[in-house]
């Protein structure tokens, strides 16, 4: 018997629901912890901008930023459906400082989403190839574990290391950059329909 796929709706509930726990989790530990153990950053790996621990995060944007605290972030998938959450467009929809890194090798996929919070705390989430919104995905929760802590730490800067920075681009930069893109495809699409080529390039030699 073929199994009914589960609506979208589901999904998008579990994903508000996991969303919610871990903005509550994280404003807990962000509350208790002293700005000397933040060490004026949080480090953070996620699937994309639409996981939960990313989401978490974005929600509790003011409270990072006036911790005065920056972030870190590591992406494994950036698609266009993660823009709309703003970590890579300056403006109000992320209001935290933040360094932004994309893990685009396929192979990086099986590091699992993490976050650290100061020297003893941290989140462990499931590896980036799997949903973090399965309601079976792999969660972990490090309290009062400085060892663990530093081991997650090293492993962040493993993987930071082996990623691609990326800029924080003005919402006018991305505007432009959006209707050059429109203007060319549209030119490209006329083109093709008229039977014409496209524009030959250039030579380097005349």
């Amino acid at each position: 018997m073929r199994l009914k796929t589960p609506p979208a709706v589901a999904s998008i509930e579990k994903r508000e629901d996991k969303t919610e726990m871990l903005r509550a989790y994280f404003a807990h530990h962000l509350r208790a912890l002293k700005p000397e153990t933040l060490d004026s950053t949080l480090t953070v790996v996620a699937a994309s901008a639409e996981s939960p621990v990313a989401r978490a995060l974005v929600e509790l944007g003011p409270d990072i930023a006036a911790a005065g605290v920056k972030v870190r972030a590591i992406f494994h998938v950036l698609a266009p459906e993660s823009t709309p959450m703003g970590w890579t467009i300056s403006g109000p929809n992320v209001a935290f400082d933040r360094d932004i890194r994309w893990a685009r090798n396929a192979r990086l996929a099986d590091a699992h989403e993490q976050l650290v919070l100061g020297t003893e705390a941290a989140w462990i989430g499931d590896c980036m190839r799997r949903d973090g919104n399965r309601r079976d995905a792999y969660e972990q929760r490090v309290e009062g574990d400085a060892a663990t802590v530093r081991i997650l730490q090293r492993s962040f800067e493993r993987l930071w290391g082996v990623s691609e920075p990326l800029a924080i681009r003005s919402p006018v930069d991305v505007g432009i950059a959006t209707a050059v893109s429109v203007a060319c495809s549209d030119a490209a699409f006329a083109a093709s329909a008229n039977g014409e080529a496209g524009p030959a390039p250039e030579s380097a030699s005349r």
